[in-house]
């Protein structure tokens, strides 16, 4: 469930499972239809100087559970059994079995084989009953089930890094590795690793196989519940969050036929981040609400959930999934939105309507503000005209849900009345704290980008970019914008902005969660490109390094207040390194790191006492990607990531080992284009 746009939270605003995948459409096409009655057509409305602008509310698809309004029902003292109630009426509270297991598809693992570390204990299992208890010692660095015709094939990998094949006597079905530990670290492709509770399989696939983690049901939980939703978040809303994600799990099983597995690990459907995503708020959650479920009819509900519904949930083909308003949704946080789409844009996506004239949503589900969700809208042109699905609408431009107005058109209903916003005062965090990049103790990390000549914070949660919030105007202009970390050791995180002549300007946060104006920090000249990388001198105080146009690398030393310190050399000959960046500590040694690119080639450079060590290849194709950050801890697991930006406007994240490796990377939901990160 993941995804901004696809639903959940924005908490994770995960995915919130679109229907939950092919399971739900399988299920519902037997039930009544329980929408609410359809909204009248709304006006046209042309564009304003070739743009229009369009107001929502929500992140996600409105079905079942709001995460958010899941935590504000919580802050309002309802438990996570009234929660339940009220985002799934008409169900009933039942206990799965003890022992119940549930079978993910680990989509990482891509190569065809399974490959795991050493472990105490560790065996292989056929399907026949048999069992291979592997030998140990420092002989083997890692261990491989791989297809061999219709069979297996076991192997070792030896200090020398060459694999020997093994004899086990093992028969047929389905083999995969256990331990005595129940815990199995998984080498995937590249290198990276990631620990799991259980056993690892390789199923049949082709003349390959797929990996796939076996777990008792509540370990899975456990492993799901922190990465949907933070679970510093009040106790009965992470409760909820496990009841649902149990839910939603056991009921993809039983009403799947995927072969060889239940569930994957992906937002496609629930995501699922293995041992390492566990946390102790998610435990105690978990243990608290121990197996169980959400059911009606005798049957394990589809319990649906996102980020937000905007004050009033969406209605599906499910009984229990019904159209009703949300008190509790915007108790948190407006979550109110806009957006701005030029004509240009939106005729180059339906290019046979030509130059595009008029924008007219022409129907509505009924159910919240302007009348409800988006079913249809109609783009009229100089050519002619379509009409298409308010969630094709919504999508194709990266919007956080259907439930939408377009600026100046009369609706067949009211536009949604926010809470009076309460005056922002944010406590000041620990003093020259530079990384993760956070502006507010609710999120573990902020991303900044630039739109126009507006900032805005992302708090990130869990790998997901909640709504945004303005920094400021005014930085339209500047050639660098910098996440500077808290310079003046106020508590607060300040951004550095440099101008066309050189001017550094110093902004710093403050606890209205507003930027000061700029303070000149009386340097910033002979500078090709700047990023701010943490404490690299161990004075505990953020630095910035840069490149010169000569091509030397230079550290300039934060003076604590709003300066300089010192200025020096740290190498030469960089003229041909770019996208300096400073993510801070990616190889998990407690010093600040730095990343540069250099072509196709994205590098790492180590931090060392007072400066940084040689290149290190983090692979190709980053020059994909017009835009590189790094802030942090976006997924909360405690390692630092790195962000890019594809030429479609898609943030792509990259998780980062701990070790200074960076996995696959996974696209976080919505489009950014026409923005630009602050470094």
């Amino acid at each position: 469930m993941s995804s901004p746009t696809r639903a959940v939270t924005t908490v994770r605003s995960r995915a919130g499972r679109l229907w939950g995948g092919a399971v739900a459409l399988s299920l519902l096409t037997s039930l009544t239809l329980l929408f609410p009655p359809t909204a009248a057509a709304d006006s046209a409305v042309a564009p304003a100087r070739g743009s229009f602008t369009i107001r929502g509310a929500g992140f996600g698809h409105g079905h079942g559970m709001s995460q958010y309004g899941a935590y504000g029902a919580a802050q309002q003292g309802r438990t996570w059994k009234q929660i339940l109630a009220f985002y799934y009426p008409g169900t009933t509270l039942t206990t799965m079995p003890t022992g119940t297991t549930i079978k993910v598809l680990l989509t990482a693992d891509s190569d065809g084989d399974l490959r795991v570390q050493p472990t105490k204990g560790l065996q292989v299992r056929d399907g026949e009953g048999g069992r291979y208890t592997v030998p140990t010692g420092a002989a083997h660095t890692s261990w491989r089930i791989s297809r061999k015709g219709d069979g297996y094939q076991l192997a070792s990998l030896d200090a020398a890094g060459t694999w020997k094949t093994r004899a086990t006597g093992l028969g047929g079905g389905t083999w995969s590795f256990s331990s005595s530990a129940k815990v199995l670290t998984l080498v995937r492709p590249g290198g990276s690793t990631r620990a799991y509770r259980g056993s690892l399989a390789l199923v049949r696939n082709g003349s390959g196989g797929r990996t796939v983690n076996t777990v008792l049901l509540e370990d899975y939980v456990r492993a799901v519940v922190p990465v949907e939703m933070p679970t510093s978040w009040a106790a009965d809303a992470v409760r909820s969050q496990a009841v649902a994600a149990r839910s939603y799990a056991v009921r993809t099983r039983d009403f799947s036929d995927r072969p060889g597995y239940d569930i994957c690990d992906t937002d496609t459907c629930q995501v699922y981040g293995g041992k390492r995503a566990e946390t102790g708020g998610g435990d105690a959650a978990v243990k608290a609400t121990a197996g169980r479920v959400v059911s009606q009819g005798g049957r394990v509900a589809l319990t649906q959930f996102a980020s937000s519904n905007g004050g009033a949930l969406a209605a599906s083909n499910l009984p229990y999934l019904v159209a009703k308003a949300d008190p509790y949704d915007g108790v948190i946080t407006s979550q109110a939105w806009s957006r701005t789409l030029t004509a240009a844009a939106i005729s180059r996506s339906w290019p046979s309507v030509g130059t595009v004239q008029r924008l007219q949503v022409t129907r509505r589900d009924g159910s919240g503000a302007w009348g409800g969700r988006v079913e249809k809208i109609t783009v009229t042109g100089s050519k002619g005209s379509v009409t298409v699905g308010g969630e094709t609408f919504q999508y194709r431009f990266g919007m956080r849900s259907s439930l939408f107005t377009v600026a100046g058109a009369s609706t067949g209903g009211t536009a949604p009345t926010p809470p009076p916003p309460a005056p922002t005062t944010l406590e000041p965090g620990p003093a020259y704290a530079s990384h993760p990049r956070t502006y507010s103790s609710a999120s573990r990390a902020d991303l900044l980008l630039v739109s126009g000549s507006t900032l805005r914070r992302y708090p990130v949660v869990r790998g997901v970019l909640q709504p945004p919030v303005t920094l400021g105007t005014g930085y339209g202009s500047a050639t660098h914008v910098l996440n500077a970390g808290d310079w003046n050791g106020d508590g607060y995180q300040d951004v550095i902005t440099r101008s066309g002549d050189g001017t550094l300007l110093l902004r710093r946060g403050s606890s209205t969660g507003r930027l000061a104006a700029g303070v000149d920090m009386r340097f910033g000249g002979g500078i090709r490109t700047l990023a701010a990388v943490g404490d690299v001198t161990g004075d505990r105080r953020p630095d910035l390094v840069s490149i010169s146009p000569a091509g030397n690398l230079w550290l300039h030393a934060g003076d604590g207040r709003t300066g300089r310190a010192r200025l020096t050399k740290l190498a030469s000959g960089w003229q041909d390194r770019d996208a300096l960046r400073g993510p801070g500590d990616l190889t998990g040694d407690g010093r600040p790191d730095l990343l540069t690119a250099r072509g196709d080639r994205l590098y790492l450079h180590r931090g060392t006492t007072g400066g940084f060590g040689a290149a290190v290849s983090l692979g190709t194709g980053w020059s994909a990607y017009p835009a590189i950050t790094a802030v942090g801890d976006l997924t909360g697991d405690g390692r630092g990531d790195v962000v890019a930006r594809t030429q479609a406007g898609e943030l792509m994240l990259f998780r980062g080992d701990g070790k200074g490796g960076l996995g696959a990377g996974t696209t976080l939901a919505g489009r950014y284009s026409g923005t630009r990160f602050a470094l």
